[in-house]
């Protein structure tokens, strides 16, 4: 759910005119709460353009067509929601105190050796990083100051186009807390496969899930503990670039 309500937002903000592709974002996020019982047919009428529309529209902001993206709102949505609201402050520090005892346990050689990659990469482009732009932008900041100059582009879409040009001596660092991103109904998915370049992963999720893409997984948190995700990322990128 989060990924879609990132793109739409992610579309309307970077659109330069407000063309028809600007008018199915603003529908969609207008009737988001009903885009689980839209058909395409439905989709089409309310957003009064062809059901083809609808399916291009998909595929510029990600999916791979309407019936991913009604799924992601069916099939991601809720339990995130409800342990974002449900979170104590005792509980919220509980969580960040796991998840930091993770990253302090991370093996020192695996955080040297990302940081020679990112150190000897012709290109470094970070991207996925959906509500975690803020994040994004302290990696691409610690970078900078540690002598790298590295790509943060906070528009989804043109973070999938730079995939198509990268070479083997590039390097792509994607945030994906729960994995989402790397399903295999998101185009992101078949663009990484094909993409060059060494590939690492920040996530909570399980590394196993992620191995056929990824050449450094960390994995620097519990998938239950994602309301904390922000400030956890934060202090990895602390451990990293010390």
């Amino acid at each position: 759910m989060e990924t879609l309500i990132y793109n739409l937002l992610a579309y309307i903000n970077n659109s330069l005119d407000k063309d028809i592709n600007y008018h199915i974002a603003k529908t969609l996020l207008e009737n988001f709460h009903k885009i689980e019982g839209f058909s395409l047919e439905t989709a089409a009428e309310v957003c009064n353009v062809a059901p083809s529309t609808i399916n291009r529209f998909c595929k510029r902001i990600g999916f791979r067509n309407f019936s991913n993206l009604r799924n992601s709102v069916i099939k991601n949505g809720a339990p995130l929601e409800k342990n974002d609201i449900d979170l104590s402050g005792d509980r919220f520090i509980e969580q960040l105190k796991e998840n930091v005892e993770i990253i302090e346990n991370i093996p020192r050689e695996q955080i040297e050796r990302i940081v020679k990659q990112i150190s000897k990469s012709r290109r470094v482009v970070i991207l996925g990083f959906e509500k975690h732009q803020i994040q994004a932008l302290e990696l691409q900041k610690k970078i900078l100051l540690a002598g790298k100059f590295c790509e943060c582009n906070t528009n989804i879409f043109k973070q999938m186009d730079v995939l198509d040009i990268l070479t083997e001596e590039d390097m792509i660092i994607t945030i994906s807390i729960q994995g989402y991103l790397l399903s295999e109904e998101f185009l992101l998915f078949e663009k990484l496969k094909r993409t060059k370049g060494k590939k690492l992963l920040i996530t909570f999720s399980e590394p196993h899930q992620h191995l056929e893409l990824f050449d450094e997984i960390l994995q620097c948190g519990k998938i239950e503990n994602s309301a904390v995700s922000s400030q956890t990322l934060l202090r990895l990128f602390d451990v990293l670039f010390h």
